[in-house]
C-alpha cells in the first residue's frame, strides 16, 4: 500500500525552464526581421508580399511568444516575495532550472531575486511561525530526553486516563482506505432522425464513461475523513477525538511510522493508516519514539533530521 508523499515544491520552476528558452529565440526572430527591413526599404509595408515575407511570418510567432514571457517577469516578482516570506530556499532549490532561467532571461531571475529578498525581509506567515515553534519544541524535547530527563506531563482538561499525559494539542486528522462504489450506467432511448439518434447514443456513452471514471476515482484508496481534531498522547497510546468519540491507537501495534515535514503517519496491522498533520507532528514523533521504548529510540530513521538539529552548534 502506498500512502503518498509530500511533493517537492517548485514544480513551476521546471515549467519555466522549459518555456524560457523561447525568449532568446523570439528576440532572434525580431532582430532577423529588422535586419531584413533595413536591407530592403519598403518591405515593412509589403508584409507577406515583400522580400521579407518569411521574416514577417516569423515575427508574428515571436510576438506571440513574447506575451507569456513578459507576463513571466511580472509573475516572478510575486513568486519571489511568496517564496522569500515562506522561507523557502532560493528558487525552491531548483538550481538547474534557475541557471536556465538566468541564462535565457536575466531580467526574470533578477526580478525574482529582488522579490525573494523583499519576502525574506517581511515577517513570516503565522502558520510558518507555528511550524517553527513546533520544530524547536521537538528539538528541545529530543535533547532533554537524550540527556535522561523525563518527559514533561500536562494536565488535559476533560480527559481522564490512568496513564500520564505528555501531549494535548490540535492536529489535522485523516485515514487511508478505499471504498466500494456502485455505478449504475444510464440508458436512454431516442427517436428522430438518424443523426439525432446517433448523437444521443454517443452522449449516453460519454456520460457513462465519465460516471464510471468518477466512481473509480471515489473507490480507490486515498486519504479520507479530513478534519481537525484534539490529539492526546499518553505513555502507550495516541488518542484522537473524532466526532465526540475517543479513538485509541496503541503505540505497541504500530508497524511503521513516517515523519515528513509537518505530517506523521502510522500504519497498523488490522486498521487503516492514521495521518496527523500540523506543527506538533515533530513533537509527536519524538514522544512516540521515546515512549515506544528501546535503547535505540534516538536512532529511529524518522528522527534523523531532529537529531541532526539537536546536535548542531546552533541548537546547542
Amino acid at each position: 500500500m502506498t500512502t503518498g508523499s509530500v511533493r517537492r515544491p517548485g514544480r513551476y520552476w521546471v515549467f519555466t525552464a522549459v518555456v524560457i528558452p523561447l525568449n532568446p529565440l523570439a528576440w532572434y526572430l525580431i532582430q532577423r526581421w529588422q535586419a531584413c527591413v533595413a536591407a530592403h526599404p519598403g518591405a515593412e509595408q509589403q508584409g507577406y508580399d515583400g522580400p521579407c515575407s518569411a521574416e514577417y511570418g516569423l515575427l508574428g510567432l515571436a510576438g506571440l511568444a513574447l506575451l507569456p514571457l513578459t507576463a513571466t517577469i511580472v509573475v516572478a516578482l510575486f513568486i519571489g516575495i511568496t517564496e522569500g516570506r515562506r522561507r523557502y530556499r532560493f528558487a525552491a532549490g531548483r538550481w538547474v532550472c534557475a541557471v536556465v532561467v538566468g541564462v535565457c532571461s536575466p531580467p526574470t531571475l533578477l526580478v525574482y531575486g529582488l522579490g525573494y529578498w523583499v519576502g525574506r525581509a517581511l515577517p513570516a506567515p503565522q502558520i510558518m511561525r507555528a511550524h517553527q515553534v513546533g520544530w524547536e519544541t521537538a528539538v528541545n524535547a529530543y535533547t532533554a530526553l537524550s540527556r535522561g530527563l523525563p518527559p514533561q506531563q500536562v494536565v488535559p482538561g476533560g480527559f481522564v486516563s490512568p496513564e500520564p499525559v505528555y501531549l494535548d494539542t490540535v492536529m489535522g486528522y485523516a485515514r487511508y482506505y478505499g471504498m466500494d462504489v456502485t455505478f449504475q450506467p444510464g440508458f436512454s432511448v431516442a427517436f428522430g432522425s438518424p443523426a439525432f439518434v446517433a448523437g444521443a447514443a454517443v452522449g449516453n456513452l460519454v456520460g457513462n464513461s465519465i460516471g464510471r471514471s468518477r466512481a473509480a476515482a471515489m473507490a480507490r484508496a486515498q486519504w479520507r475523513e479530513h478534519r481537525t481534531i484534539r490529539v492526546i498522547v499518553t505513555a502507550s497510546t495516541t488518542w484522537c477525538c473524532v466526532d465526540g468519540r475517543w479513538l485509541r491507537f496503541d503505540h505497541a501495534v504500530v508497524m511503521e511510522y513516517y515523519l515528513e515535514g509537518a505530517t506523521c503517519v502510522m500504519t497498523f496491522p488490522d486498521t487503516e493508516p492514521l495521518m496527523l498533520t500540523g506543527p506538533p507532528a515533530a513533537v509527536h514523533a519524538v514522544l512516540f519514539a521515546y515512549l515506544r521504548g528501546g535503547p535505540s529510540w534516538q536512532h529511529q530513521p524518522f528522527l534523523h533530521h531532529i537529531a541532526a538539529a539537536a546536535t548542531s552548534p546552533t541548537a546547542a
